[in-house]
């Protein structure tokens, strides 16, 4: 499971090790912090790409699939954010929602990206529902070629990644590579991820839930 890296933040709260300085500037191991408005991560050590929703069209989600995931505004404000990605909806009845973004592009295309550089990613999540139905965890995944329709699998699309718990209070969360692992269902199951040839990362709710996720401040470490 993913590690808690990070006390839980309330909305007068400050983030562990904020600091005056803008982390735009200062940082770049930055994915994105949401708060340029926008669809696209930033700029950082090569990386590009847009945040995308997809789903298998049998449930509802916001944004709806095909539509840019663009920021939302965050009340209260979390410490010196104050945009975060949000999406909700469900229950899907086939494999499920997600949201996710290429770290690497060519025009229109997504490129693989190299990761084996990095331990981990490290983000502040939580969930917007208080539900007692609403999910309670989330799987982060890394897209590699080999688990991508088109690069060698059989049965497709069972990705590295890891189960992220959600509480209702925002929760800093370090996902370390090496505990990435398949689910099992995909064809061949592999050893290991390709981290060096990294096609982008995801946030999926699987079938037959309902979710409302809130992610801000990603980036590597």
């Amino acid at each position: 499971t993913a590690a808690v890296a990070g006390s839980a933040a309330t909305g007068s709260g400050a983030e562990a090790g904020a600091t005056d300085v803008d982390p735009l500037v200062t940082n770049d191991l930055l994915v994105d912090d949401f708060e340029d408005g926008d669809a696209t991560i930033l700029e950082r050590q090569g990386r590009s790409g847009s945040w995308y929703v997809a789903n298998d069209g049998r449930g509802m989600q916001t944004p709806r699939a095909g539509v840019p995931l663009v920021p939302t505004p965050l009340m209260p404000v979390r410490g010196e954010s104050s945009r975060g990605a949000h999406t909700f909806g469900g229950p899907f009845a086939t494999w499920g929602a997600l949201i996710g973004t290429t770290l690497a592009a060519s025009g229109d295309s997504g490129v693989a990206y190299d990761l084996t550089d990095y331990r981990g990613v490290r983000f502040w999540v939580r969930s917007g529902s208080p539900a007692p139905g609403a999910a309670k965890k989330v799987r982060f995944n890394v897209r590699t070629p080999a688990t991508i329709l088109g690069g060698g699998c059989t049965v497709c699309g069972d990705h590295f990644g890891v189960d992220v718990p959600l509480t209702a209070q925002w929760e800093q969360v370090d996902v370390s590579f090496s505990t990435l692992k398949q689910t099992g269902y995909g064809r061949p199951v592999l050893p290991t991820p390709d981290l060096a040839h990294s096609m982008g990362i995801e946030l999926l709710f699987t079938a037959n839930v309902m979710f409302d996720l809130w992610i801000d401040d990603i980036e590597l470490y």
